[in-house]
């Protein structure tokens, strides 16, 4: 099986849910086979489900921690992208009340072209676990980000130690049990995400949040020298 981030072959790594999940010997993905997705109608019924809106106090306390801390991480950020934003564009709505730009792109409720050209800064919360072609998305979302801008993910990053993923910890692992989350990351995803991008990492609490910057291109050598 290949990795949809790598592109390497990737065995077996564990089973629940009427699923399997491999993992990536190089990048440290754990994945879902494509034949196990759920259709894309009952993905987007899931999603509707869920109670994400500014009269939810706990999911606003916990997007407002996040601005906060992408205040300090990214403090030159102004123009902001909620990339996967879900049906009520909760985010967006407590950007701009802090001040910054901030435009909503989602491929399900959102799916107009974002109107800007290039983001200070793009967040995306709770999204990464669904992308199907992660490789393809994140070279999206990039491509939407400024040349030295940046990318804020929050997505929880599945059980390991300094020896790998856990067995253990993930067959027990809450997150891996929703049918709509099929793909999952760890500090060594997001590390070889940061090298193969040409990334920087300047913020990560090594649980569900992590921002990357774009690295500056170098200057163009003057003829001659």
């Amino acid at each position: 099986m290949t990795c949809p981030l790598c592109r390497t072959f990737s065995s077996r790594f564990s089973a629940g849910e009427d699923r399997p999940y491999h993992l990536c010997p190089c990048c440290g993905l754990i994945f879902v086979p494509e034949a196990h997705f759920i259709p894309r109608e009952e993905e987007v019924k899931r999603y509707l489900e869920h109670e994400n809106s500014l009269d939810n106090a706990g999911y606003v306390a916990m997007f407002q921690k996040k601005i906060d801390l992408l205040a300090g991480a990214c403090p030159s950020a102004r123009s902001v992208l909620d990339y996967g934003c879900g049906y009520e564009p909760v985010l967006q709505a407590l950007l701009e009340r802090q001040g910054y730009r901030a435009d909503v792109y989602d491929e399900n409720f959102f799916p107009a072209a974002p109107p800007r050209p290039a983001y200070d800064l793009v967040i995306s919360t709770e999204t990464f676990e669904h992308f199907k072609t992660p490789a393809r998305e994140i070279e999206k979302i990039l491509s939407l980000a400024s040349p030295s801008g940046f990318l804020a993910v929050m997505t929880r990053f599945y059980p390991a130690s300094a020896d790998g993923p856990s067995l253990a910890d993930f067959d027990r692992w809450y997150y891996k049990r929703d049918p709509t989350h099929i793909v999952f990351y760890s500090e060594k995803t997001f590390s070889w995400i940061a090298g193969h991008f040409d990334l920087r990492i300047v913020y990560n609490n090594r649980e569900d949040f992590i921002v990357l910057q774009k690295k500056p291109a170098a200057p163009a050598k003057a003829p001659g020298t």
